[in-house]
């Protein structure tokens, strides 16, 4: 005879589902919102670039081909 509704294991196995996915969802938000920007000494390492070409350096480069 076939069963009629959802079987009780089934049942148990959505709602761990649905309840690991709430908490993933949840923690990722949660570390998400505290994550900070930058982690502190990278601004040292940022620096502007300059957008002057220097066609010393291409000369020298080509020099160096021939």
């Amino acid at each position: 005879m076939k069963k009629k509704g959802w079987d009780r294991d089934v049942v148990i196995v959505l709602i761990t589902t649905l309840v690991t996915l709430a908490c993933w969802v949840g923690f990722e938000v949660y570390r998400a919102y505290l994550k900070t920007d930058l982690p502190q000494g990278v601004e040292k390492h940022l620096k502007t670039l300059d957008p002057q070409l220097k066609t010393g350096v291409l000369d020298r480069l080509r020099q160096m081909n021939r």
